[in-house]
C-alpha cells in the first residue's frame, strides 16, 4: 500500500506557531519580572527590545521559505524568456505556494513540450527546404541576406550567404534575372550561359517577420523540365504533320499514278477532270493545314487601342449571330480588335459546333475589378477529363478536320493582353470559357 505523502504546513499555523513563541517568551519574562519584583524601568524596555528582536527573527525565518520559491520562479521565468524550459520548482514548505508552483511546473512542461516539438518541425522544415531544387533567398529591408538554401549557394557560387548582401552577388547571374531581381519582379527569363540556354522563373514575395519588412527570392531553374515538355511537343508535332502528309499525299501519289496510266494509255479520259479536281482539293487542304500552323507561330504583338466597347459588342453580335448580355461601365477599353473579335469567333464557332442548340449559346460580358470579363457558354455535350487538361496545348484536336490551332491561339492573344483564358464544363452539361482583359 502506498504511504500518502506528508502534507505541507499550512502558512498560518506556521504564522501562528512563530507568534506563539514570541508571546510565550514576553509572558515567562514579565512572570519572572514581577516574581522578583525587578525594577521595571529597567525591564521593561529590555523586555520590548528582547520580544521586537525574537519578533524580526521570527518573521524572517517565516518569510525565508516564500522568499525561496520567489526567487525560483523569478529565474525559471529568466529562463523562459532565454527558451530554457527545463527548471522545474519543489514546494516543501506552505499548501498555500502549492497551487502557484503547481501552476509554473505545469506551464513549464507544456512550454517544454511545445518547443521540442517546435524544433522538430523546424529541422524537418529545413532539411526540406535545404533539398528542394528551388533556390531560397530571404533577405531584410537593407538588403542583407538572413537565410538561404543549398539551391540558392549553388546559384550564386558562394559557400555562405547569410550576412552578405543580395545586390553585390547577382553581378555574375544572368543579366535578365538581375535586373528582375533588382526590381523584384516575378517573370520567366532564358539566358546563354556557356553556350547553353537556361530557363529561370523567378517569384517575390515581401511580407513582415517579427514586424520587419522582409524579401524572398525563389528561383526555379526550368531547362530540364521545359526541354522535355519541348521534346515532347515536338515528337506530337511531328506525328501530326506526318499525319496529315501521308492523309494527303498518298491520295495525291496514287491519283498521279492513275493519270499518267490513263494518258498513256490514252483510255477513260473523262476520269482525268474528276482526278485533278481532287488533287486539287488534296493540295488545297494541305496548303490550309500549314497556312495555319504559320498562323500560329507568326501571331503579331497586339496593338491596343481604345475602343467603344458597345459597339465592339455590337458588331460580335451580327458578326457571331449570338445573344449577347452585358454588365459594365466603362465606355472603352484598350484592344486589339481584331484578335479579341477573332478569339470571339473561334469560341463561338466551337460551341456551335458543340451539339448545343443555337438559343442556348450566350455571349456574357461583364465588369469585375480591374477588368473586364467574356463568357461563352453553351449547352452542348461537355468535354472529358482529358480534353480539358489538354484544351490549351497547341496541335491537339478531337475533330476530323481540326488542327490544334483554335483555343491556343486564343490563349496566346489573351496572353499579350495581360489577362486569362479559362474553360470547364457546366453544371447541367455544356462549356463555359471565360477570359479577361485588364482595364487600363
Amino acid at each position: 500500500m502506498k504511504t500518502p505523502s506528508p502534507k505541507n504546513p499550512s502558512l498560518t499555523r506556521r504564522l501562528l506557531l512563530h507568534l506563539s513563541g514570541v508571546i510565550a517568551f514576553q509572558s515567562i519574562l514579565m512572570f519572572f519580572v514581577l516574581y522578583w519584583q525587578l525594577d521595571y524601568r529597567i525591564w521593561l524596555p529590555v523586555s520590548a527590545l528582547l520580544t521586537l528582536f525574537l519578533l524580526v527573527v521570527a518573521i524572517k525565518w517565516f518569510l525565508a521559505p516564500i522568499g525561496d520559491v520567489v526567487s525560483a520562479l523569478e529565474t525559471g521565468v529568466s529562463a523562459m524568456k532565454d527558451n530554457d524550459f527545463s527548471i522545474s520548482i519543489h514546494n516543501e514548505e506552505y499548501d498555500e505556494l502549492d497551487t502557484l508552483v503547481r501552476f509554473y511546473n505545469e506551464l513549464s512542461d507544456v512550454l517544454r513540450t511545445e518547443r521540442s516539438a517546435l524544433m522538430q518541425r523546424e529541422v524537418l522544415l529545413d532539411k526540406v527546404i535545404q533539398s528542394t531544387p528551388v533556390a531560397m533567398i530571404l533577405t531584410n529591408d537593407a538588403d542583407q541576406i538572413v537565410y538561404s538554401n543549398k539551391a540558392a549557394r549553388t546559384l550564386l557560387q558562394e559557400p555562405r550567404l547569410e550576412g552578405l548582401r543580395l545586390a553585390q552577388l547577382i553581378e555574375d547571374i544572368p543579366t535578365a534575372m538581375r535586373h528582375a531581381t533588382i526590381e523584384r519582379r516575378d517573370g520567366l527569363f532564358t539566358e546563354s550561359v556557356h553556350g547553353e540556354t537556361v530557363v529561370y522563373s523567378l517569384n517575390c514575395q515581401n511580407f513582415l517577420l517579427q514586424n520587419q519588412p522582409h524579401h524572398l527570392y525563389l528561383y526555379k531553374n526550368l531547362t530540364t523540365e521545359i526541354s522535355r515538355n519541348e521534346i515532347a511537343l515536338w515528337k506530337q508535332v511531328i506525328r501530326l504533320i506526318s499525319h496529315e502528309l501521308n492523309n494527303s499525299l498518298a491520295p495525291i501519289s496514287s491519283m498521279t499514278a492513275s493519270a499518267k496510266k490513263i494518258l498513256k494509255q490514252q483510255e477513260n479520259l473523262d476520269m482525268l477532270p474528276d482526278m485533278l479536281d481532287t488533287i486539287e482539293r488534296r493540295t488545297q487542304r494541305l496548303f490550309e493545314f500549314t497556312r495555319q500552323y504559320a498562323r500560329l507561330a507568326r501571331l503579331p504583338a497586339a496593338r491596343k487601342q481604345t475602343m467603344n466597347l458597345a459597339e465592339f459588342l455590337s458588331d460580335i453580335e451580327r458578326i457571331c449571330e449570338v445573344n449577347t448580355s452585358s454588365d459594365f461601365q466603362i465606355d472603352t477599353l484598350a484592344m486589339d480588335s481584331a484578335q479579341i473579335e477573332q478569339v470571339l469567333i473561334n469560341i463561338v464557332k466551337n460551341a456551335k459546333e458543340s451539339g448545343s442548340e443555337p438559343n442556348q449559346i450566350r455571349l456574357i460580358v461583364r465588369q469585375d475589378p480591374g477588368e473586364i470579363q467574356f463568357e461563352v457558354t453553351d449547352r452542348g455535350s461537355g468535354l472529358g477529363s482529358e480534353q480539358l487538361s489538354q484544351a490549351m496545348l497547341p496541335f491537339y484536336t478531337t475533330k476530323k478536320s481540326g488542327a490544334g490551332i483554335g483555343l491556343p491561339l486564343c490563349n496566346e492573344i489573351i496572353t499579350g493582353h495581360g489577362g486569362r483564358l479559362r474553360i470547364g464544363n457546366r453544371k447541367g452539361g455544356g462549356v463555359r470559357v471565360l477570359f479577361s482583359i485588364p482595364i487600363s
